[in-house]
């Protein structure tokens, strides 16, 4: 009788577990992410021009030369974001960008060190012309906002 009741109670843990969020996307799938910039010389971003950015197909904006942030290679900021975007998982990013590298095409982004706005944004600040992209609702006021980029499929 006793050890039924510790396989009922093992048993309910482990769907409980089952049914957590197994996916770090989950997180933020309802959550818009822009691509924005501190500097407000640029105008706003079409989905091409967006995509062609974060894939290393262009390097300036508005005439500017541009800076490219990225978020840490496992954050879900950075996991949603090339999902949404480019439909590309962070394995598949790495490779784009290694090859872009490799040839010496592109640069990849710069990557901040932590998960963490403020330290992109103080990356951001420290020159003109640099380019991220964020949860919408943690952008600064003075953000320009580039290019929201659509969580539905």
């Amino acid at each position: 009788m006793y050890f039924s009741r510790i396989i009922v109670g093992v048993m309910i843990v482990g769907l409980s577990l089952l049914s957590l969020p197994t996916n770090a996307n989950q997180d933020i799938d309802n959550l818009p992410i822009a691509i924005f910039s501190i500097d407000p010389v640029f105008s706003e971003l079409s989905q091409s021009k967006a995509r062609k950015l974060y894939r290393g197909k262009t390097k300036r904006l508005d005439g500017k030369r541009v800076e490219l942030a990225d978020w840490p290679e496992h954050s879900v900021e950075r996991v949603g974001f090339y999902h949404a975007l480019l439909g590309k998982n962070a394995a598949q990013m790495n490779a784009h960008w290694a090859s872009l590298s490799f040839s010496g095409k592109a640069r990849p982004p710069k990557e901040i060190a932590n998960a963490d706005i403020e330290l992109l944004l103080a990356w951001m600040s420290e020159k003109p012309h640099r380019i991220g992209y964020a949860p919408l609702n943690q952008l600064p006021d003075n953000a320009t906002i580039l290019y929201v980029v659509s969580r539905e499929k």
